[in-house]
């Protein structure tokens, strides 16, 4: 407080953020980095089809795609029409031969096709990051069908992992997060833009060792710009220490939420 103005943001998501950078940001140990991207989208792959349909004939618009692994594993599996926007496209202009079966644009959501309505709209981790929420879903709203779904992932600010981390909590990610979410409030944000919340789950596609891994990190302010090779011993270990909790997930919140919608 105060925010930083919305026009000063993408000296924030240059190439060297690290969701931009990738497993390459894990030098020899990328391999394994990519394996584990790789059943991220597994997962989001099952968790769209787990609550909506996919064939061929489904226009699936993700929102803050970044590079768009999940996008590409969807139209590759079933077909469906896939369209990606993010802020930047750092994410894929360097592997255009991959994604360019992709309808992909630079920009906000009111950047996107006029013509543009979707049946499925999926947000990994971007509404904490959009300045705009509620005008931003309520011009998904005026663009979705009666039968569109909408699949949001955020950090959940009620999770365990904010409670213990505190201030060094990943979650708050400043600048980057304008808004942080709870139940309660996303809930109310969507009823505002013309959504009605049918599931609320206690985790997401993430594991939520990154949160726990990443608020120590902070704790310990690490140069988020430089390579995570000599990270990657430490990461492995925690994740293996955490493991015992995951099986509580489906009752509390390590640190993630999944909330799908559908238009009222």
């Amino acid at each position: 407080n105060p925010r930083i103005r919305a026009s000063d943001l993408h000296q924030y998501y240059s190439a060297a953020y690290l969701p931009y950078r990738g497993p390459s940001a894990w030098g020899k140990y990328r391999h394994l980095v990519e394996r584990s991207q790789q059943r991220v989208d597994h997962k989001r792959v099952a968790m769209v089809k787990r609550f909506c349909r996919l064939n061929k004939d489904v226009r699936l618009l993700d929102i803050g795609c970044g590079s768009p692994t999940f996008l590409a594993r969807c139209v590759e599996k079933y077909s469906c029409m896939g369209f990606g926007i993010d802020f930047s496209d750092h994410g894929w202009k360097n592997d255009l031969e991959r994604f360019g079966h992709l309808k992909l644009t630079v920009g906000e959501i009111p950047d996107l096709p006029k013509d543009l309505s979707p049946d499925i709209i999926t947000m990994w981790q971007y509404l904490e990051h959009d300045y705009e929420p509620k005008p931003n879903l309520l011009e998904l709203r005026l663009r979705a069908k009666a039968q569109t779904r909408l699949i949001i992932e955020v950090p959940n600010f009620s999770s365990e992992s904010r409670v213990r981390f505190g201030a060094h909590w990943a979650g708050w990610h400043t600048p980057r997060h304008a808004s942080l979410f709870s139940p309660g409030n996303i809930t109310l944000l969507l009823e505002r833009s013309g959504w009605r919340t049918d599931h609320i789950l206690t985790y997401g596609t993430l594991d939520p060792y990154l949160l726990y891994w990443m608020s120590r990190m902070e704790k310990k302010g690490i140069a988020w710009a430089k390579s995570m090779e000599a990270e990657f011993i430490d990461f492995l270990k925690g994740r293996i220490g955490l493991l015992p909790k995951l099986w509580t997930q489906k009752w509390r919140s390590l640190g993630f939420m999944t909330i799908i919608a559908k238009p009222f």
